[in-house]
């Protein structure tokens, strides 16, 4: 096989990537028409199943999207989800007034690859192995490999004739050509594609000219399973009417925004395992059909939703498909999972009581520089990398949710009383017990989705939030006032700095950048993480269950974070971490809470 079908079958063999037959469909009594495309491939040759990356909005606003291995879904303009006849294919497009409803379809010699015409008003074209878009004329273009080895665009008229739109070369800015991963039409007649980290559009008169190319993703976290190597890997694309092209970076959990000129933006992040695969564009709304994609190859856990993008940055859930135990494909309860992945840093939303703000997935340097002034020995900078993203706590938690939770507080309220004040006299166990119980209640009222819970942060998760994606001593800079937080003595000459006299209610000082309060001073926060003299790093490092090194009298701490209002503002530093024995409690540690991912559940059943 020649190097360029190699190229192809090596980004579906990735891990994640298992193997299956294409079958055609007949639903409901009504038949499908089927056309088989010769692509250069033998009709031995195995087709490898990847999550598919099909959607489509009909003039109608009804949406239509791919369920891998399952079939096909629409959702009407009333937001209702339902079955909808056709094959379990991949790559899907729509011929909005029927034009290719009646056309002859041309003979091939191979049954490489099959493309299903489904229903009417509007017809749904649906191929098995291979992208594929229509024009505004109605023509259907699509992709194959000649004798030559040379990848060419076709173009079939409602007519039924066949041309050569585009003969593409073998290697574009001296790279080697992939593979055409997604397609679209767009302005002015241009036929869009996708390659591995390229965009490229083709004119009516054939010229390939480059939309953007060796495209890298800021923080991209890899496909469970997937080779680093894999790249953006680039999916579904969709073009808007100014040109500006949405495309699924699959591979890195991001759909990214190319606008005429090839500037490229990232505009939504996933929560892995979920990464986009398709896009469909509609007016001032994109719509993303991404994938639970995990590493194990069970096709059964690569269930789909579909998530639409407003002008503004609003993002809102309307399907999203579950495994039943028997393998066979329902709507899911969309509207309780869905908004649990937030769309930026600083969403916010409210669950049992508690307002909590969205931690994006991404990487960072916890700790401090060696130069930082208050620095302590145990906050050597190590490289971690967060793959989900979290909700953390917007204010540190108060009086009044600890009673409504636990009942009385445990100690006798001589720093600060108040419902709006931060609780504190809580020993680790006990903020611990918080957490169970409000998981508990959440998920009873329908809030929190299974899948999710309360928590107590890791280390890493607290200072990722605290820090809001800056490096300085403080979120907000190289010194900290007392106009910015509730602490005691001035930091490194800084001249504003009087002793605090106790804790005042949350949210009285300004929020960092993520929406989070008091993450300098006001109450020292109890963290997951066992005390270690060394920073954990590498990929979600998790010490909440690793005894680090004992104390003088054999027993074990916990860490607590970000100083509170007895402290010298050098306690108060994103990277200052300290121990606390986890019975022990006093009257300047309290604690936040985040709401975490505990990972997909898992479809019983063969």
């Amino acid at each position: 096989m020649n190097d360029l079908k190699n190229a192809f079958h090596q980004f579906l063999k990735n891990p994640g990537f298992t193997a299956h037959p294409a079958k055609p469909s007949c639903r409901g009594g009504r038949a499908v028409a089927v056309l088989t495309l010769a692509l250069g491939i033998g009709a031995n040759t195995t087709v490898f199943a990847h999550p598919g990356s099909g959607i489509v909005v009909d003039r109608r606003e009804q949406i239509y999207f791919v369920d891998t291995g399952q079939g096909i879904w629409k959702i009407d303009v009333s937001g209702r989800v339902s079955s909808h006849e056709g094959p379990a294919y991949h790559w899907m497009t729509i011929d909005h007034d029927d034009r290719l409803a009646r056309t002859r379809w041309p003979g091939f010699q191979e049954p490489s690859t099959e493309i299903h015409r489904v229903g009417v008003n509007p017809t749904l074209l649906i191929a098995s192995d291979f992208p594929l878009t229509t024009g505004r004329d109605g023509s259907l273009y699509y992709p194959g490999l000649g004798k030559d080895d040379l990848l060419r665009v076709f173009r079939l008229t409602p007519a039924g004739e066949r041309s050569v739109l585009a003969i593409l070369p073998s290697a574009i800015d001296g790279q080697p050509l992939k593979w055409l991963n997604g397609m679209a039409t767009g302005p002015n007649d241009a036929i869009y594609f996708s390659e591995n980290a390229a965009v490229r559009l083709i004119t009516p008169q054939g010229e390939v000219l480059t939309v953007a190319s060796n495209i890298a993703v800021s923080g991209c976290l890899p496909l469970p399973g997937a080779s680093h190597r894999l790249g953006p890997f680039l999916r579904g694309l969709d073009v808007a009417s100014d040109g500006t092209v949405y495309v699924a970076a699959n591979g890195c959990g991001a759909l990214l925004k190319i606008t005429a000129r090839g500037e490229v933006t990232p505009v939504l992040r996933t929560t892995s395992p979920w990464s986009p695969t398709g896009v469909a564009v509609s007016g001032d709304a994109v719509f993303v059909l991404e994938y639970l994609h995990t590493a194990s190859g069970d096709r059964r856990e690569w269930t789909p939703r579909v998530r639409k993008l407003s002008r503004g940055g609003d993002v809102k859930v309307l399907a999203r498909i579950e495994r039943a135990g028997d393998g066979t494909s329902r709507v899911g309860l969309a509207q309780a999972t869905g908004p649990f992945i937030g769309s930026k840093a600083g969403d916010v939303i409210e669950v049992g009581g508690l307002k909590l703000c969205w931690c994006p997935p991404g990487r960072f340097q916890m700790g401090s520089p060696s130069g930082e002034a208050g620095r302590r020995a145990d906050e050597a900078q190590v490289e971690v990398t967060l793959s989900k993203g979290f909700w953390a706590g917007k204010y540190e938690v108060t009086q009044g949710q600890w009673k409504r939770e636990m009942g009385a507080i445990p100690g006798e309220l001589i720093a600060g009383e108040g419902d709006d004040f931060p609780v504190y006299w809580v020993s680790f166990i006990e903020a611990e017990e918080y957490c169970r119980r409000l998981t508990e209640r959440a998920r009873a009222s329908g809030e929190l989705p299974v899948g999710w819970e309360f928590r107590l942060p890791t280390e890493a998760q607290w200072e990722y939030a605290c820090r809001a994606g800056t490096t300085t001593p403080f979120s907000f800079g190289e010194s900290l006032t007392k106009t910015q937080a509730n602490f005691g003595k001035p930091y490194d000459g800084t001249p504003d700095g009087t002793p605090g006299a106790a804790a005042v209610r949350v949210g009285t000082y300004a929020a960092n950048s993520w929406g989070l309060h008091d993450m300098h001073g006001n109450e020292f926060e109890w963290c997951r993480d066992w005390y270690h003299p060394r920073l954990p790093g590498g990929i979600d490092p998790d010490l909440g269950e690793i005894q680090g090194t004992p104390n003088r009298d054999g027993t074990y701490s916990r860490v607590r974070r970000g100083g509170a209002w007895t402290d010298d503002p050098k306690f108060c530093r994103s990277a200052l971490r300290l121990r606390y024995e986890p019975p022990r409690r006093a009257d300047h540690i309290g604690f936040r809470v985040v709401v975490v991912e505990t990972g997909p559940q898992r479809p019983t059943g063969k």
